[in-house]
């Protein structure tokens, strides 16, 4: 008797949780893409990143260390150890879109998992530069795994640059490749 009422009572919070997870999602999440995804640009060892230093390539993967020359070492319990921002591009020319970066990676001795972000940077207040993203971690792998990371973009009056950036919380190498960004139009809310 004890474990029926045990499990009901299991089954009635755990489907309360799903609700307030599926609102949270709603609320704060990305919504869902209308049509399949159009890929808007695939990015190549050719490519030049933004950040230079602790970066090289081999064969068609960028090898990403957690430090560089220039790496300051004062570590904050709120910025990460080290931001690498790989590659910006234009904002798109639609009102609202959803986007998505594709890509594999592995990541080698490291005992955090190393984030990967698909961020809107804008222009703020007073010349400083505002960045919302969306990430996934990459927690340490011996061969490559494919990855998605998805972001919800909204035109405004500032133009906003879209952003692929790493951010390690501990020392590691982060070995990426195949990054491509796609956009799909947002679905209509019911």
């Amino acid at each position: 008797m004890f474990d029926d009422l045990f499990n009901n009572l299991k089954g009635f919070i755990d489907s309360k949780i799903q609700e307030v997870g599926n609102e949270l999602q709603k609320r704060f999440g990305i919504p869902e893409p209308a049509e399949p995804f159009v890929l808007i640009r695939r990015f190549t060892t050719a490519d030049s990143t933004i950040t230079r230093g602790g970066i090289r390539t081999v064969g068609e993967t960028w090898e990403i260390e957690a430090y560089d020359d220039n790496t300051q070492r004062l570590i904050s319990s709120v910025d990460p150890l080290r931001n690498v921002i790989l590659f910006e591009v234009a904002e798109p020319d639609v009102q609202e879109c959803v986007f998505a970066c594709q890509f594999n990676a592995k990541a080698l001795n490291t005992e955090k998992p190393i984030k990967i972000s698909l961020g809107l940077r804008k222009p703020g207040q007073w010349g400083a530069m505002t960045t919302t993203s969306w990430s996934t971690g990459i927690s340490p792998t011996q061969d490559f795994q494919p990855y998605e990371v998805r972001a919800h973009f909204k035109k405004e009056a500032d133009a906003a640059k879209v952003q692929i950036s790493v951010q390690f919380e501990s020392s590691g190498i982060l070995e990426i490749r195949d990054i491509e960004l796609l956009q799909a139009p947002v679905k209509p809310q019911s």
